[in-house]
C-alpha cells in the first residue's frame, strides 16, 4: 500500500491503491513437476557383460595299481656272502673269532599267489674261511670246518610255517657237513612274495628250520615281518623290507654229558625283486643273536658259556 499523489479527496489526505501480488506459486510448481519427473526417471545403469563360471573340473583320482609278480623262477643265479664274527666269553676270558661263507646258488621253483613256493636248485661251489670252530662234545675233540665242495643238489620247500631245504640225495647225518653249511646259504634266497604286492603292503610268516652247530642240532625259529617300501613301475622292482626275530634252541645228550644251547636275537634286510623275473636281485641285511651254550658234565658243575654273533649277509644275482 502507497499513497497516490495524483488523488487527493477532500475527505482524506491520501489514498492506498492495493496491488495484486504475482502469482509465483504456478511457476514454483511447474519446475517442481518437472524437476519431480526428472527424479522419478530410472536412472540407467551401463551394462555389465555377465561372465559365466567356467565348468567344475573333475578331479582324476589316481588309483594306485598293484604290481604283479611272476610266480614261475627258472634257474636263479646268486652270488651269497656271509660274514660272522662270533665273541665268546668263558672263564672269564673273550675270544672273537671271524668266518666267512661263500656259495654259488642256482634255484627253479614255482611260486603260488600266497608266496609259498616249491622247487629245486644247485650249490656249484661252496667256500669257508675261518678258525677251526668245530667241536665234538661227545669226545672232547676240535675239528677243522668243512673248508668247501663241488657241488650238491637239493629241494626246497617254503610255506608260511616251515622253510626245508633237503639234499639230493638224503644225508646220513646233516651235523657238520659242507653240505649243511651250503643248504644254510641256499635258504637266504628263498622268500615268501605274495603274487601281487602293492607299496605299503605288510605281511609275515613264521618258520622253523633245523641246523646244526658244534655238533648240535638246533630249531630255528624265525618270524618275519615284510614291508613293500617301493615299487619301481619303470625298472619293474619292487623294494622290501624284512625285520626278523630269531629264536635258537638246541639239545645234544650223550652217555656222559648233555650241552643245550639257548639264543634270541634280531635282524633286518633289504631286499630288491624284479617283477618280471619273479626273482631277487639283491639282499643286504645284518643279524645279531646271542647264544647260551650250557654244558652239563655229570663228574663237574655245570658251565655256560655266552656266545655273540653277528652276520652279515650280502646276495648278488648273477647272469
Amino acid at each position: 500500500c502507497r499513497q497516490n499523489p495524483a488523488y487527493r479527496p477532500a475527505t482524506a489526505p491520501y489514498s492506498c491503491v492495493m496491488r495484486p501480488r504475482r502469482r509465483v506459486w504456478p511457476i514454483a510448481v511447474t519446475l517442481l513437476a518437472l524437476t519431480g519427473a526428472d527424479c522419478a526417471r530410472p536412472m540407467v545403469t551401463p551394462a555389465v557383460p555377465v561372465v559365466e563360471p567356467p565348468p567344475p573340473v573333475a578331479a582324476v583320482v589316481v588309483v594306485p595299481t598293484r604290481t604283479a609278480i611272476t610266480g614261475t623262477v627258472r634257474d636263479a643265479r646268486y652270488d651269497v656272502q656271509t660274514i660272522a664274527r662270533v665273541a665268546r666269553d668263558s672263564a672269564g676270558r673273550s675270544t672273537e673269532q671271524r668266518i666267512e661263507s661263500r656259495a654259488l646258488v642256482t634255484v627253479s621253483f614255482q611260486r603260488t599267489a600266497t608266496g609259498d613256493l616249491r622247487g629245486s636248485g644247485r650249490i656249484d661251489s661252496f667256500t669257508v674261511r675261518g678258525p677251526a670252530l668245530a667241536f665234538d662234545a661227545v669226545n672232547k675233540t676240535a675239528t677243522p670246518p668243512p673248508v668247501g665242495l663241488e657241488r650238491m643238489l637239493f629241494d626246497a620247500v617254503l610255506d608260511m610255517q616251515s622253510l626245508r631245504v633237503v639234499a639230493r640225495p638224503l644225508l646220513a647225518n646233516e651235523c657238520d657237513r659242507p653240505e649243511t653249511g651250503a643248504m644254510t646259504l641256499a635258504r637266504e634266497v628263498l622268500l615268501r612274495i605274495p603274487s601281487n604286492v602293492l607299496a605299503g603292503d605288510r605281511w609275515t610268516d613264521s618258520t622253523i628250520s633245523i641246523v646244526c652247530r658244534t655238533g648240535v642240532p638246533i630249531a630255528v625259529r624265525l618270524r618275519s615281518d615284510y614291508t613293500v617300501e617301493r615299487i619301481d613301475e619303470g625298472a619293474h622292482t619292487v623294494l622290501l623290507r624284512r625285520a626278523m626275530a630269531i629264536r635258537m634252541d638246541g639239545k645234544l645228550v650223550s652217555t656222559w654229558r648233555s650241552l643245550e644251547v639257548t639264543g634270541t636275537g634280531s635282524g633286518t634286510q633289504r631286499v630288491t625283486i624284479d617283477a618280471t623275473r619273479g626273482a631277487v636281485l639283491n639282499i643286504d641285511g645284518s643279524s645279531t643273536v646271542t647264544l647260551q651254550v650250557t654244558d652239563r658234565n655229570r663228574s663237574n658243575a655245570p658251565r655256560t658259556q655266552r656266545v655273540v654273533q653277528q652276520v652279515e649277509l650280502r646276495v648278488a644275482s648273477r647272469p
